[in-house]
């Protein structure tokens, strides 16, 4: 099968430091395999530089035979220049190291060659620093040897460069080859980061108790300026042009400016959305590059407000909440920064906006502890799109635990989504699982959530009416459990009508209407509790899907027997397609590999299965099925038909599908969209038609040129139809040619 697994995003942006051109005006940034080009002030992608085969460890800007240029190295020791004017390749090269840890372009021209610092990993797991000539490729002298492939680094020019690791604090003179090295007592502070002055002999060090050491006279007798405002250890320093001031940042979320003559004159920029793990400043002084743990790079200006915000995917701390396909923005919906949502678009690979579901101020860990945030467990969105719920908790053991379930309601004007319902403890422990009943009338529309409490709760659109105005509220309207056992998974029949619960190992049945048990189902010999339940889609509504930790089955829910079973191991996760009857099912065959197979619930043979095609060494938390355009073109592959999107424990986002095809087709929405068009539509112009009759010939009874009745009884679920008796007239008719009728 043609069948390719494409990286989407998720990828960091801030592990290497920011780039500005000479003017300031763009700003480089370094992801994966690519270097970026942004727009400074306006925050608009420029340009990709390509070409690198493996990540990108370093990168420097550099005037290369009067050329502005950007150079960049691989980890595997690919060097490549490009002109930035044109956007051009200049000069590639492989340097003859392959474990490449760091890079630094010093100086030099395209006809002497090019003067690197590079450092590199040993077989005995230490780090060797060298210099590098591009145009002999030959490797000087070790300059510095270290036991440890953990530190940091940074270069003046080509005048010295230092380096700390643990506790030790290195410098090294480019011009005279000396070395200088000082080491803090043993168990009392260790390094974290360093920043060389960009005109003298002075370095910037930063520990692991919040302190900013000034160090000076590096090569003879040192002295030492402490600066001190942090409380966690500090993560990033960058000196200002002249050297006058500096910045720093840490994980209080403040980027702090310091006045090198005078510790006591500080200025703040407080409540970022994250710890702060790079700084970058522009050659002219106007603008900051603050990069932040929650993947994004801000730019700030000299007076500390905010210019722009350069960010792909939230990289957040958890993806619990799962990928959720949102129909009215065509976006994936998923946890981001803490007590937020996410609303990614993989058609233009932009992150669209945050919701913030718990709307309280970040707390930021203590030197002593860490402190536990009200975070978001559970999302849901309704077929519309117009109803989010959501379930935000907070418990660390010691405080008060908070547990609160929302329902918010989408704002097509202000094109967000509002709150409309908050309900406090809506279950005595935890959520474990939330979904909006799949119909499109929302006048009936009803929600379930399940709890570790042993019971599941059924909530619904109610009119409430004070003095001041009549709304619309969410209110429990039934509470349901069975036998007093924890119930597992959760899914609703393609029109609603049913929906399926696991208690341990039992499967069972209830009316969305009333809440009325209509079955529980059990095998003798498969007694293990069940992990996901599923139903099946079109003609296989009548079958369930339940996956346990080894086991697969498949249930008939008209004649109440199992259809089939299959044992797998360690399943993971179980997901199904809403426009076929595809479900896709996860299981971890080894340490790192996992087993990607994809079924329908009529039969146990797969339709395709692989352990090669999923990234190695990376847990895959989260997996959803995201619509193509509409299409009723029953002879498409499973996978041609929906985009299979995948989200690992180091949250990268990737999709599988069919190689070369597009995410979707931008020219109509997908299937199940709302009728509602949102404010980018209506920019479109639409295709009007005129009410002039045109003379066509009337036929006694319409005919259904697409067999649109025909297709809606196969696809219509069995259990909701009348007898076939009531319906075969008005079918057979849309199925007959009409006789044209005589004047």
């Amino acid at each position: 099968m043609d069948i390719s697994l494409d990286f989407i995003a998720g990828a960091s942006i801030v592990k290497l430091k920011p780039l500005f051109s000479i003017n300031g005006e763009t700003v480089f940034i370094a992801s994966k395999k690519s270097v970026y080009q942004y727009n400074t002030k306006t925050g608009k992608l420029i340009h990709e530089f390509t070409g690198c085969n493996a990540d990108i460890i370093g990168m420097s800007f550099q005037i290369i035979n009067s050329l502005e240029c950007i150079v960049a190295c691989s980890k595997t020791g690919k060097i490549i220049i490009w002109k930035i004017t044109n956007k051009i390749e200049l000069f590639e090269l492989q340097i003859p190291k392959r474990n490449v840890t760091s890079f630094h372009l010093l100086s030099g021209n395209m006809t002497v060659g090019l003067q690197a610092l590079i450092a590199y990993r040993t077989k005995k797991k230490g780090t060797k620093f060298c210099l590098i000539n591009t145009k002999k490729l030959d490797i000087h002298t070790v300059l510095l040897k270290i036991p440890k492939t953990d530190f940091h680094i940074d270069v003046c020019q080509d005048k010295y460069f230092s380096v700390v690791v643990e506790n030790f604090v290195h410098f090294f003179s480019l011009s005279s080859f000396t070395l200088s090295s000082y080491q803090m007592a043993k168990n009392s502070r260790k390094f974290t980061c360093v920043s060389c002055h960009p005109q003298e002999e002075a370095v910037l060090t930063g520990d692991d108790t919040g302190r900013v050491v000034f160090w000076q006279n590096l090569f003879g007798k040192k002295t030492q300026a402490i600066y001190h405002w942090h409380n966690l250890p500090v993560k990033c320093l960058a000196f200002s042009t002249l050297g006058s001031y500096f910045y720093s940042g840490a994980n209080e979320a403040v980027l702090v400016k310091w006045q090198i003559d005078n510790p006591k004159i500080r200025q703040f920029l407080p409540r970022l959305p994250g710890g702060l793990v790079q700084l970058a400043v522009s050659d002219n002084n106007a603008y900051v590059a603050v990069a932040t743990t929650d993947n994004a790079v801000r730019i700030i200006d000299s007076r500390m407000n905010q210019l722009t915000l350069i960010q792909h995917l939230v990289v957040g701390s958890q993806f619990e909440c799962g990928i959720i396909y949102d129909p009215i923005t065509r976006a994936l919906v998923m946890n981001g920064n803490v007590g937020c949502v996410q609303f990614y678009s993989p058609i233009d690979h932009s992150l669209l906006y945050n919701v913030d579901i718990v709307g309280q101020n970040k707390l930021t860990s203590e030197r002593e502890c860490d402190l536990e945030n009200t975070d978001l467990k559970k999302i849901a969105l309704s077929r519309s799109g117009n109803w989010l719920g959501t379930v935000e908790e907070r418990k660390d053991g010691e405080q008060l635990k908070e547990l609160r379930l929302k329902f918010w309601f989408f704002n097509k004007e202000k094109q967000t989504y509002e709150l409309n319902t908050s309900v406090e403890f809506p279950h005595e422990a935890s959520i474990s699982d939330i979904q909006f009943q799949p119909i499109s009338s929302e006048d009936t529309l009803k929600c379930i959530t399940i709890g570790n409490d042993k019971t599941f709760k059924m909530w619904q659109i109610a009119e409430f009416v004070t003095v001041h105005r009549r709304s619309l509220i969410w209110k429990c309207v039934s509470i349901g459990s069975f036998r007093g056992m924890l119930c597992r998974g959760l899914s609703f029949s393609l029109d609603g009508s049913l929906f399926a619960l696991g208690f341990g190992a039992i499967l069972t049945i209830w009316a969305t209407e009333n809440c009325e048990l209509k079955s529980s189902l059990l095998h003798s010999e498969f007694k293990e509790d069940i992990r996901f339940v599923q139903f099946g889609h079109g003609r296989q509504c009548h079958l369930v899907v339940t996956a346990s930790k080894s086991h697969l089955c498949v249930w008939n829910i008209l004649t109440l027997t199992m259809s089939w079973v299959v044992p797998l191991s360690k399943v993971s996760l179980l997901v199904s397609d809403p426009l076929s009857p595809y479900m896709l099912v996860l299981c971890k065959v080894e340490k790192s590999r996992y087993k990607l197979c994809v079924f329908e619930p009529s039969s146990p043979n797969l339709i395709y299965s692989s352990n090669k095609l999923l990234p190695k060494s990376k847990q895959i938390v989260a997996a959803a099925f995201v619509p193509h355009a509409h299409t009723s073109d029953s002879k498409l592959q499973w996978y041609e038909r929906s985009n299979l999107f995948l989200i690992t424990s180091t949250n990268e986002l990737y999709r599988l599908n069919k190689s070369g095809d597009l995410l979707f087709d931008k020219d109509g929405p997908a299937e199940d969209l709302s009728e509602e068009m949102s404010v980018f539509r209506k920019m479109k112009p639409q295709v009007q038609s005129s009410d002039v009759k045109q003379g066509i010939k009337q036929h006694l009874f319409p005919r259904d040129m697409n067999y649109k009745g025909y297709k809606e009884y196969l696809e219509a679920p069995i259990e909701t139809l009348p007898p076939i008796r009531l319906l075969a007239e008005s079918l057979l008719k849309s199925l007959i040619l009409q006789r044209e009728e005589s004047s």
